[in-house]
Order: structure tokens, then sequence, then C-alpha cells
């Protein structure tokens, strides 16, 4: 009995420590954040990602709700503890914009995927009606 407990622990944790490794190179946090709605923008997207990510042709893109791309095409990684992948964007007008990021972990994984916010030229309000 004591033997199949041992296997089956075992087992259970090679799963939980694959299942870990996979999640490496995620996108663990943005400025914007997905779906913000800002007033002030200041021109500067930052991504950060979990570690494992490598310096191999990062991506960051941001384009325009045409499709127009509107950032200065100066993405750049800082590698760390939390690996920032980092762009500047020409002055934006009101309106919705997408942030295109594709980085490669040093496994040889793609990470890709898009955040979106948006510039409004009034204050969100917050303020809830009757």
């Amino acid at each position: 009995m004591n033997k199949r407990i041992f296997q089956s622990l075992t087992a259970l944790s090679l799963l939980i420590t694959s299942s870990l490794s996979y999640a490496e190179g995620i996108l663990i946090k943005s400025e914007p954040k997905n779906n913000a709605a800002l007033t002030n923008f200041d021109g500067n997207i930052k991504l950060w990602f979990s570690g494992n990510v490598s310096g191999r042709s990062p991506s960051l893109v941001v384009v325009d709700n045409k499709g127009n791309r509107v950032d200065n095409s100066d993405s750049r990684l800082v590698l760390g503890e939390r690996h920032r992948l980092t762009a500047t964007t020409k002055p934006l007008t009101p309106g919705a914009y997408a942030v295109r990021y594709r980085v490669i972990t040093e496994d040889g994984l793609i990470v890709s995927g898009v955040s979106k916010f948006s510039v409004t030229d009034r204050p969100v309000s917050t303020e809830v009606n009757p």
C-alpha cells in the first residue's frame, strides 16, 4: 500500500512540475492594463513576463483601430528577474488601440497575444446612476 501511495505522489509531483514549466514566459502584467480607458497616456508601453524569456526576436507593435502602426519601432527587451518588453508611441488621439506582442522562451516556445486599451479625451465616470 505504501508503495502505491509513493508512486501516486511521484506521478503527481511530475505532473505539477511539468505544468509549471509551461507557465514560463507568460505575460504577467501590462501598462496600460488590458481594456484600460486612459485620459492621460504618457506614450510608454510596458509588458512584464515570467522568467524563461529569450532575447531572440522579441516584438511589440501598437496599432490604432484602423490597423495603422503608432509605435516608434523602438521595442526593447530588458532581461532580469521579470523580463520587461517596452516601447513608446507617437502622441495618441482619442480612440482604441491594440498592443501586439511576441516573445520566444528559452525552450523555443512562441508566446504571443494582444492587449487593448483606449485613449479618451474625457474622464471615465465611475458614478453609478440609480
